[in-house]
């Protein structure tokens, strides 16, 4: 297909359970070029070895070699055009608003809340068939696998998560504004790659979702610059084909943070907050400007009366 995009994704989990899926998706074009500009970074890194040596490129590798590497990793991804695209789910808190765990309960047979990893996923694809749709353009999802050595196959992490992406697909499931036609039309294939594939885009993937979750939790304490490198990776988060000089709305289409309810209500309690201060200081400030506009105001601002 001309107009064809491939997303990357894998996942991350901070010690202080903050759940993330995350990647970049970039044009077909480009995957030769990714995977060139990433050996060069490679052959950098690890210089003093053996090509055979050298490693599958993941955060906790080269974190204390090569600590630059992950703003040579999100220039990569800038340079071939990509776009961001992750969910972040918070899990205490999800757990505190809804009052339960995700697994089934004494009481219950079945769970009230979806998996996590669904839900992320579900958002993640919702955002990536907006981007593809005003691209004009065609999709396929490339995830690193998550089995493990003789896993079997029908109750593998693999085969649940093609499980659900096809649920996702087939009857819109866990999607709130895209239709189904639109899903089915512009997703065309989704594959699990194992991490000794040595997909590069899977590699970058990787970790952007590991950045992104220690970002949310602080918990990256190896990298002084967590934050640093978060805002460059945000820059690159899909806006909804939206100019984001008028409008900025990656926090919506491009990183989405679950539950969103923790976020809105409190802002909300604290703009009306702000909104009645504000009120308060413009008051006293037309106040003054009318003894200012009064003809004795000069001789009172003298005599110190203002």
């Amino acid at each position: 297909m001309e107009n064809e995009y491939t997303l990357y994704l894998d996942e991350s989990k901070s010690v202080d359970n903050v759940f993330v899926i995350g990647g970049f998706a970039c044009h077909i074009d480009k995957e030769n070029e990714v995977e060139k500009r990433l050996n060069e970074l490679k052959n950098i890194i690890w210089k003093d070895t053996k090509n055979e040596q050298k490693k599958v490129f993941h955060a906790t590798d080269y974190i204390k070699r090569y600590p630059t590497a992950f703003m040579d990793l999100i220039q990569i991804v800038r340079e071939v055009g990509g776009s961001v695209f992750a969910t972040v789910i918070k899990l205490d808190e999800l757990v505190e608003l809804f009052g339960t765990s995700y697994g089934k309960n004494e009481k219950n047979e079945f769970t009230l809340v979806d998996d996590p990893f669904n839900i992320a996923l579900e958002k993640v694809i919702e955002n990536y068939t907006h981007f593809l749709f005003y691209k004009g353009a065609f999709g396929k999802t490339l995830y690193e696998a998550r089995n493990t050595e003789n896993q079997k196959w029908y109750v593998s992490p693999d085969f649940l998560l093609k499980k659900d992406y096809l649920k996702i697909i087939s009857n819109n499931k866990g999607i709130s504004y895209v239709n189904d036609n639109a899903l089915k039309l512009c997703n065309t294939n989704f594959s699990v790659k194992r991490k000794k594939e040595d997909v590069a885009g899977l590699q970058i993937a990787d970790n952007i979702a590991y950045i992104i979750a220690r970002s949310m939790s602080h918990s990256l304490k190896e990298n002084e610059n967590i934050d640093k490198i978060f805002d460059e990776i945000f820059d690159l988060a899909y806006n909804g084909n939206f100019d984001r000089k008028k409008k900025d709305l990656r926090h919506f289409y491009g990183i989405k943070i679950l539950p969103e309810m923790f976020r809105t209500i409190p802002m909300e309690r604290k703009g009306a907050e702000q909104i009645k201060a504000y009120n308060h200081i413009i008051k006293a400030l037309e106040k003054r400007i009318k003894i200012l506009e009064d003809p004795n105001s000069k001789n009172n601002f003298e005599q110190g009366n203002m």
